[in-house]
């Protein structure tokens, strides 16, 4: 998809800014209880919930079972962020920059291929009265144009990696952009086979979750045009699903595909979370017409993929 440089702003009439600068007391007393009861718990309930999955993986977690922070703490464990520079994908309206900054790295630079050119200013002012150490730079730019002669020891992107049309392409490029010892920390989903895979379906009725990879091209079309809102109420509302499906902003893989293609660009997930979805799996065991419906339709995916909701993967380079 090609966006022009000039797009309409799509940044937000307020922004809370402070609410992420902090964490809040609620976050605190759940990442508390993840780390002490309920990761241990999952350890033993989901050991062999998925067994398809053709790759190593630590956890498997239901769906938004790794709080945001506690994804950054994973990450600054492995390699601490202090005065490094990160490459921020997808970073929107620029909120989730200042999350970072607990973590002191000397330079973030984000990019998305949306104009959030307002929030951006705001974002840009409220960093340099909380906190000078860490410089910041936001534009609009697809990740393809970004020069490889810039050097980063972190990429990182959360709900990107599920939208690059061209996956495999953007790899090689990161790889470049990526330094010998970096990370990429990447968090991707929903899955496109899973339920609510292209970010819309089932956001009238719950039954509809798998309309875009049962329904016939023509009956698909109607069923978004019936239920699409206007650009602004799409990104404000439902986080811009309604444009991604107009632009066919999907790269449409299965859990597999995404661990075979980074291994194909020499990267290797040295930590791997598994996310799956209760409401594509209660759907799907309680109809197995529609089960059957999905499979018959989708001949080369398993029945996981069904709920396989997300994955969050710690990449390196294979030296």
């Amino acid at each position: 998809m090609k966006i022009k440089k000039n797009l309409l702003d799509v940044s937000k009439d307020y922004i809370d800014l402070n609410n992420h600068f902090k964490n809040s007391t609620r976050n605190i007393i759940r990442d508390l209880l993840d780390k002490i009861i309920r990761k241990n718990f999952y350890k033993i309930i989901y050991k062999n919930f998925f067994i398809n999955q053709k790759y190593k993986f630590d956890l498997v977690l239901p769906s938004k079972g790794f709080s945001p922070l506690s994804r950054k703490k994973k990450l600054d464990s492995l390699k601490s962020i202090k005065n490094k520079k990160i490459l921020l994908l997808g970073c929107g309206d620029g909120l989730d920059v200042i999350s970072w900054l607990r973590f002191k790295p000397k330079y973030i630079e984000g990019v998305d291929l949306l104009n959030y050119s307002s929030s951006w200013l705001k974002i840009k002012k409220f960093i340099k009265k909380k906190q000078s150490y860490t410089k910041v730079k936001l534009y609009q730019k697809d990740i393809l144009k970004l020069k490889t002669s810039k050097k980063f020891d972190f990429i990182i992107s959360d709900a990107v990696f599920e939208h690059l049309t061209k996956l495999d392409k953007t790899m090689k490029h990161l790889c470049k952009m990526l330094k010998k010892d970096g990370m990429i920390y990447s968090s991707y989903g929903p899955l496109w086979y899973c339920f609510g895979g292209d970010h819309f379906s089932g956001r009238d009725n719950l039954k509809n979750g798998f309309n875009h990879i049962i329904l016939k091209k023509k009956n698909y079309k109607e069923y978004v045009n019936k239920n699409i809102k206007s650009l602004k109420e799409e990104i404000k509302n439902f986080g811009a699903g309604g444009l991604f499906v107009k632009k066919n902003l999907f790269s449409k893989k299965t859990g597999n595909t995404y661990m075979k293609i980074f291994k194909n660009n020499n990267l290797f997930s040295v930590y791997t979370i598994l996310e799956f979805c209760p409401i594509g799996l209660e759907l799907i065991n309680n109809d197995k017409k529609l089960l059957n419906k999905i499979l018959l339709k989708n001949k080369k995916i398993d029945m996981e993929d069904c709920y396989l909701k997300s994955q969050i993967v710690y990449l390196k380079k294979n030296e």
